[in-house]
């Protein structure tokens, strides 16, 4: 079972690795990113073959909310700049913004199950 899930795990990650190093090879793939919402990116990722983990696609959906590090964000918004809430300068400082001790567990569960929060 372990095995399952550390391997779903990795396929998922490298699934989004896969994807950002197309989208920065891609010119064309890149300029269709660019003005998605997160529901429009997921779903033409998987259009272009990208099979995503509930936890990544979470990731897109909330726009990495709660998140305190994760080293591909701001290059996730560089390539889908439709994903960084106006006002702030990338995923990261958003997601920062909206961390909240009393909720991050909650907001983790959530996250890691693909839901909206």
């Amino acid at each position: 079972m372990y095995l399952f899930f550390r391997d779903a795990f990795l396929m998922s990650k490298s699934a989004l690795h896969a994807f950002i190093d197309r989208a920065r090879a891609d010119d064309v793939f890149r300029a269709k990113l660019e003005h998605l919402d997160p529901n429009q990116i997921i779903e033409f990722a998987a259009q272009q073959g990208f099979i995503f983990s509930p936890e990544i696609k979470g990731r897109f959906i909330n726009r990495w909310k709660g998140v305190y590090f994760c080293p591909q964000a701001i290059e996730v918004g560089q390539l889908c700049p439709g994903l960084v809430p106006e006002g702030y300068k990338n995923l990261i400082h958003y997601a920062q913004s909206t961390c909240s001790s009393s909720f991050l567990m909650e907001e983790e569960n959530d996250f890691r199950a693909g839901g909206t929060y």
